[in-house]
């Protein structure tokens, strides 16, 4: 399982409990969760997933940048040209994406777990670069923002003299006293007020305001966007998703069906067109499947893009019949992997795998199936979701203390050597 920063709004139509202040709180959460008569449980398998910062959302971290499912099929291909002998052992699309998501390439899964402590643990993470360094880099990055507009703002003044100021010094100017200004309420853990903090700043600021009064107001803009970029890196809320997916959408990793979606990641950002009467069956059937004998079926599988795609699995299973269901490609599916690595039987791994969107090309008539980008994603059905916990920020700490003892910790987790080596050094104090 890994932690996936992305962020939009979680889903609204599952219960939130109240918040979360100890392991023994949660495991009574989740069971109150399972058993719940009225829950609508039955005929579905129950996985969790934890967010460090509760306002993350649930997408695949291909999607992070539009950019990212336009290239996802260079990603693959240069990676296994790369090092293939990291590959050697993965027999389809689906292991090759396991493998990649491993070592944290952007991929179309979204990790999850069926032991609801691993999902306690990552959800008591810090949801950011809490450092010194990532909140240098934080404020600076706010700051050279209002540097810029200012760059702009100054180069031309109200008599249409060009170059008041040179723009790399104001660039200079404004970056530092946003990183000052980060630094200083990062300091103050509770990101509060902090009069101390303020006086000091004030004693490196008044003097620039009064050196450079034609860009107070940017000065002054320049400490605020650092103040905000601290509080922003500071402490989160966690959050740990109960899922309750169907068992029909549920499946093994030699699944024929996710041998289709998985190799959609080979195949370029395609577009498939569908006449009106298919595209209104996939958008007011959404949970139907396409009969063999259909022959919109037969149509369907000779387009072109679908054409490539069977191609990319009949590599793994050259047996496949030209079946491809357009229902299943816009579908989200819960995979249960091979357990090939340490990590994902540690972690009791399994993974949401996602689809193709359908679309209205530029807002017009007629559909086409696509990789989408941003938004235009498929995303985990709100039904599926059963429960929300919240993990507040100031108990994480003490839930991860009881989660050690009970051996849940980041060795056990991630087992390879050196996050051991790193928890010895915790232990003994190095």
């Amino acid at each position: 399982m890994s932690q996936d920063t992305i962020f939009g709004s979680p889903s609204s139509t599952s219960s939130v409990n109240d918040p979360i202040t100890s392991v023994v709180d949660f495991i009574k959460a989740v069971e109150a969760a399972k058993n719940d008569p009225f829950s609508g449980n039955e005929g579905t398998e129950v996985f969790y997933r934890g967010h460090a910062d509760e306002s993350w959302d649930l997408k695949p971290s291909i999607v992070r940048s539009n950019e990212g499912v336009k290239k996802e099929h260079s990603l693959f291909r240069d990676m296994v040209a790369r090092v293939p002998r990291n590959f050697s052992e993965c027999k389809s699309a689906l292991d090759y994406l396991v493998h990649m998501q491993h070592y944290g390439l952007p991929t179309r899964l979204l990790d999850v777990t069926t032991n609801p402590l691993v999902a306690l643990y990552f959800a008591c993470q810090p949801a950011g670069d809490t450092t010194v360094p990532g909140i240098v880099a934080a404020a600076f990055d706010a700051a050279n923002a209002v540097a810029f507009d200012a760059a702009i703002y100054v180069d031309i003044d109200s008599e249409g003299n060009p170059d008041i100021y040179n723009n790399a010094d104001v660039e200079y100017l404004l970056s530092s006293v946003g990183i000052v200004s980060g630094v200083l309420t990062a300091s103050n853990t509770e990101r509060k007020e902090d009069p101390i903090a303020d006086r000091m700043l004030s004693c490196i600021v008044d003097p620039l305001e009064r050196e450079f009064p034609d860009l107070a107001d940017k000065i002054r803009e320049g400490v605020a966007a650092g103040k905000r970029a601290a509080v922003e890196a500071g402490p989160k809320d966690g959050l740990v998703y109960l899922f309750s997916v169907p068992e029909d959408r549920v499946k093994h990793y030699d699944s024929d069906t996710v041998s289709v979606l998985a190799n959609i990641a080979k195949c370029n950002d395609m577009e498939i067109d569908l006449d009106e009467d298919l595209a209104t069956k996939v958008i007011e059937e959404g949970d139907m499947h396409m009969k063999r004998k259909d022959p919109d079926l037969a149509i369907f599988n000779n387009k072109d893009g679908i054409q490539i795609l069977l191609h990319q699995i009949r590599e793994e299973k050259s047996y496949f019949q030209p079946l491809i269901d357009p229902f299943d490609l816009c579908r989200t599916f819960l995979v249960k992997a091979k357990h090939g690595n340490p990590r994902i039987v540690n972690q009791a791994g399994a993974f949401f795998l996602f689809g193709l969107k359908l679309l209205s090309p530029f807002g017009g008539e007629g559909k086409c199936l696509t990789k989408g980008s941003g938004e235009a994603v498929p995303s985990v059905p709100d039904k599926w979701v059963k429960k929300k916990l919240i993990i507040p920020e100031g108990k994480k700490m003490r839930i991860l203390e009881e989660l050690a003892q009970m051996g849940i910790t980041e060795s056990y987790l991630f087992p390879e050597m050196d996050k051991y080596a790193k928890e010895l050094k915790k232990k003994y104090e190095l």
